[in-house]
């Protein structure tokens, strides 16, 4: 995973999650500032923003406005509020440069997604650069999120789409998820969570569907967290029973039976 870069697309929900997600991006919430937070305090003077540089309440409000000019007063409870997408580099990145990558990467969300984007935050005090962008999916006076983000192939479309057009030419490539087995993938998910066991975003509302999207593919998160893939791909060897016990090996099912 050295030479490559992350894009994720999340639905943000609920009535606080747009306010929510923009209090983290733009380090307001304290809690995050702690001693075992994944967050260097030391650093965060080097963050900026290229959308949206005012607090976040006044983002959120401005999106609420826009939203009862179209008539929209009181939304889905679980519909989805705003759309957000993240960029990031390898750790290796922080000695470069990075700022002409996430300019691209803005200019690129606004060419290519609908809605309007209501901030572009770029953090360097973490583990990777990255940069989380938040749209609102108002689109012909719908809120249309789940479409914004569509199915499977779209979001192979938009990933294959961004790396045509910005990450291969700086030299980036993708990760390469079929190679990982499913028990790596266990066993980086394992990683991450212990990565984060301290960090105050499993207090956060949206914790439930970083969970989820954790458990589908850890190895971003692995990559932002600096989770050392040699160790986590490290198997474990097999206790006597675990081998008896597995699957299509020898008289397995009738060992399991007699236990």
């Amino acid at each position: 995973m050295a030479s490559s870069y992350l894009i994720r697309l999340g639905r943000i929900k609920g009535n606080s999650g747009i306010l929510t997600a923009l209090q983290h991006n733009k380090r307001a919430l304290q809690a995050e500032h702690g001693a075992k937070a994944n967050i260097d305090t030391s650093k965060t003077s080097l963050n900026y923003c290229l959308i949206g540089d005012i607090p976040p309440k006044e983002i959120a409000n401005l999106a609420r406005a826009k939203m009862a000019l179209a008539g929209i007063y009181n939304p889905r409870i679980n519909g989805v509020m705003a759309v957000e997408v993240v960029f990031s580099l390898p750790i290796n990145r922080h000695r470069q440069d990075t700022r002409s990558f996430f300019v691209e990467c803005m200019e690129w969300v606004s060419s290519n997604l609908s809605g309007e984007l209501l901030s572009f935050d770029v953090h360097l005090d973490e583990s990777a650069p990255h940069a989380h962008a938040i749209i609102l999916p108002l689109v012909e006076g719908k809120m249309q999120g789940n479409k914004l983000i569509g199915n499977r192939g779209n979001l192979m479309r938009l990933i294959n789409l961004f790396h045509k057009d910005v990450a291969c030419r700086y030299g980036l490539s993708r990760s390469n998820h079929k190679k990982t087995s499913h028990s790596d993938k266990r066993h980086f998910e394992s990683l991450v969570l212990m990565a984060l066991k301290h960090d105050s975003v499993l207090k956060s509302k949206i914790w439930p569907c970083v969970r989820d999207a954790i458990h589908n593919d850890p190895l971003p998160y692995a990559q932002i967290l600096n989770v050392d893939s040699c160790k986590a791909c490290k198997k474990a060897k097999k206790t006597f029973v675990e081998i008896m016990i597995s699957r299509g090996k020898g008289k397995a099912n009738e060992y399991r039976n007699a236990i």
